[in-house]
């Protein structure tokens, strides 16, 4: 049901930017008024087609870092011959309504959830991480968009876990116990903060929960090996 929360949020975005502009002299209803009005509902159906829900959990850091680069790449350089470049064009195109959507009503909770993503999805991390500050604030600490919001600023700053991150991962897994993205970041906070021991339990524990080809896989292993290897040449030296 979110397409239809999407369409009806672009609605009354679409009234407010119709009311807003002037009326031409001698008529009642504005053909140019009414195509400008509806752009914030093409937007949010549009991001919803490409991006699909934007509710869906996030890939971890360490999981879409290449994919996040290419989509980078491909909007600086604007390369034609980039088999994701019409895609990257067809979203800032949306994005751009989606901002004029939200200039109207900027308290529109999936609009500024598919202006993140959307902007995450171009390299646009900085906008990416500002849009999913105004989202989480929106939605009254939503639990999900915490850990997403966390995975982004984590993103933007390779990988490290300032204490911001932390408390949206600390609200996330204390709503969500279970939530392996949650649990996954939690271990790596334990990491950065010179507690190996405890990191290499908490991972070893969310690596037996992963469903097969979970995406968190390759980096939960990848983290455990390096944990072990922490912890021993620690046990080695004692």
């Amino acid at each position: 049901m979110i397409w239809l929360g999407l369409i009806i949020l672009g609605l009354i975005a679409g009234f407010g930017i119709y009311a807003s502009l002037p009326k031409a002299a001698g008529t009642r209803l504005s053909p140019a008024r009414i195509s400008f009005a509806v752009l914030p509902v093409i937007a949010a159906l549009g991001l919803y087609a490409i991006l699909g829900n934007p509710m869906l959990p996030a890939k971890p850091y360490a999981e879409r870092d290449g994919e996040r680069n290419l989509a980078a790449a491909a909007a600086v350089a604007d390369n034609v011959t980039d088999p994701n470049f019409k895609t990257d064009q067809q979203i800032r195109r949306l994005l751009n309504q989606i901002v004029v959507s939200l200039e109207v009503n900027p308290r529109n909770l999936q609009g500024w959830v598919a202006l993140a993503r959307g902007s995450l999805r171009l390299g646009n991390i900085e906008r990416a991480v500002a849009a999913f500050a105004q989202a989480y604030a929106l939605s009254g600490h939503n639990p999900l968009l915490a850990i997403e919001y966390a995975d982004t600023r984590i993103t933007a700053q390779n990988g490290q876990i300032d204490s911001t991150s932390r408390d949206l991962v600390l609200h996330a897994l204390g709503q969500m116990p279970n939530h392996l993205l949650a649990r996954y970041y939690y271990g790596m906070m334990l990491k950065q903060n010179e507690k190996p021991v405890q990191a290499l339990r908490v991972l070893s524990d969310l690596y037996r929960d992963l469903p097969k080809d979970d995406p968190l896989g390759n980096a939960t292993a990848s983290e455990i090996q390096a944990l072990q290897a922490t912890t021993d040449a620690m046990t080695d030296a004692q």
